[in-house]
């Protein structure tokens, strides 16, 4: 019973961190036209991939949905901050590229994240850091083994 209350615990924590990360997110980085996971979006783009990269590539990176990646990208591109250009060997292969726009307003936006990541982050020492690390990577590698069973068992369910 004990080790029930304690998942249930600890699965609420660590829903009640991710609304009060998206609340920051919106206050620290929301603009006028955009929202906070917008503009973080944007952030991750300017620190990792300059240049330009695939939505593919993305979805591996982040581990969010194709479907969620391409409408977050469709709204930035409609707002003037990303763009695709066509691969040369492949034209279905489009890669998402900061415009000058986002390249302008980049400086702004990398600042006031990293203030908010810095008085996130406070709360913890280095070590403290490293090992909450460890453990999400665990919580995540666990959450990606559950989804592909459960994707299993739904492909099973269909074909009986």
């Amino acid at each position: 019973m004990a080790e029930e209350f304690q998942a249930e615990e600890l699965i609420f924590l660590m829903k009640k961190i991710n609304l009060d990360m998206e609340a920051q997110l919106k206050r620290c980085l929301e603009r006028h036209d955009m929202s906070g996971t917008q503009v973080y979006f944007m952030v991750y783009i300017l620190r990792h991939h300059p240049k330009g990269t695939y939505i593919t590539e993305m979805c591996r990176e982040i581990g969010v949905s194709k479907a969620t990646l391409s409408v977050l990208v469709k709204k930035l591109r409609e707002k003037g901050y990303l763009c695709f250009q066509e691969s040369p060997g492949d034209v279905r292969k489009k890669r998402i590229v900061p415009t000058e726009k986002l390249i302008v307003q980049g400086n702004e936006f990398l600042q006031r994240a990293d203030r908010m990541e810095a008085q996130i982050c406070s709360a913890l020492g280095r070590k403290e850091r490293e090992e909450l690390w460890e453990l999400e990577q665990k919580i995540l590698t666990q959450l990606k083994k559950m989804e592909k069973e459960n994707r299993e068992i739904k492909r099973q369910e269909v074909t009986v």
